[in-house]
């Protein structure tokens, strides 16, 4: 059970992460609440003050906020859906349970706005429960690996699993490649990835773009990772 939990996690978030989506975008932190698992974790907070700046992402009863480029866009929940029942995989048993997956980041934005012809540069943050508590991020995420490849069956690492800090918290990384299928194209993909616990829950980051070419985006990757903001 351990290992399933944990494949449908990450088959949910690296597709959320990674889709060329289509829509309409909304960008108030009322885009996604967390399950009612994760609900049952996180204390009640009254609603926050909307905030100042439309560039900030904060959602009061997950206690999380990040900030996007002025130039980049809010996709909505529903634009996430639709890529993932979009997404194509060798193991179709696998991909109706990825479809099937009730799962849904608590944010996603994109560089350019949808519908975008190639593939999009995008970031989201997913939080699930732990799947066992008190387990190191960087076992929760090494574990993940056979269960990722039976997804993407190309799939390597360019930066194996290894200890981290998002706002200084002791978290896991990896940054690997792949190549995603959305209906009928096919997309080299490269997705960094973040493991963020805090008490029985965790924060999944994943940053997603092409792997070569003018929008690989590290740049603008490493300053929305640093505008991460998590409440202890």
């Amino acid at each position: 059970m351990k290992r399933i939990y944990l494949f449908m996690f990450f088959a949910a978030w690296m597709i959320s992460a990674c889709s060329s989506n289509t829509g309409t975008v909304k960008s108030d932190a009322s885009m996604q609440e967390p399950s009612q698992e994760v609900q049952a974790a996180v204390p009640a907070e009254p609603a926050a003050e909307p905030a100042a700046s439309a560039e900030v992402f904060h959602h009061p009863g997950a206690g999380f906020s990040i900030s996007k480029p002025a130039n980049w866009n809010y996709i909505s929940p529903e634009m996430v859906q639709q890529a993932k029942q979009s997404a194509k995989m060798e193991d179709k048993e696998l991909e109706a349970m990825v479809k099937n997956n009730p799962n849904a980041p608590l944010v996603v934005m994109t560089r350019y706005p949808e519908p975008h012809p190639d593939l999009n540069p995008s970031v989201a943050v997913t939080m699930v429960a732990l799947p066992v508590e008190g387990m190191e991020p960087k076992e929760v995420l090494s574990l993940s690996t056979e269960m990722l490849k039976r997804m993407y069956p190309d799939l390597t690492f360019v930066d194996q699993v290894q200890d981290a800090k998002v706002d200084g918290i002791n978290s896991a990384y990896a940054k690997v490649k792949y190549t995603m299928t959305a209906g009928e194209q096919k997309f080299p993909t490269t997705t960094r990835m973040w493991l963020v616990p805090r008490g029985k829950v965790m924060f999944t980051v994943g940053m997603s773009g092409p792997q070569d070419g003018p929008d690989v985006s590290d740049a603008q990757f490493g300053d929305i990772l640093n505008t991460i903001k998590i409440e202890r």
